[in-house]
């Protein structure tokens, strides 16, 4: 048997009650470390449940932006 391929996509959009602050430009940061942790989390829980969920193998946060 063969390994399925894998397609990655991205998903952009804005959260309204998250304050933004420079330490979510370091990927280091305690802060983003936090919030990618989060993200990554509630996203994966979304999108196993929606239409995608069976060929879903989880999220990866890469960036945070003022906007």
């Amino acid at each position: 048997t063969t390994a399925a391929a894998l397609e990655r996509f991205t998903v952009n959009f804005t959260i309204t009650n998250l304050p933004y602050t420079s330490d979510l430009e370091n990927l280091d940061s305690a802060k983003f470390r936090a919030t990618r942790r989060v993200m990554n989390t509630l996203l994966d829980r979304l999108l196993k449940e929606s239409s995608i969920g069976p060929v879903f193998h989880g999220c990866e946060t890469t960036d945070f932006r003022y906007g």
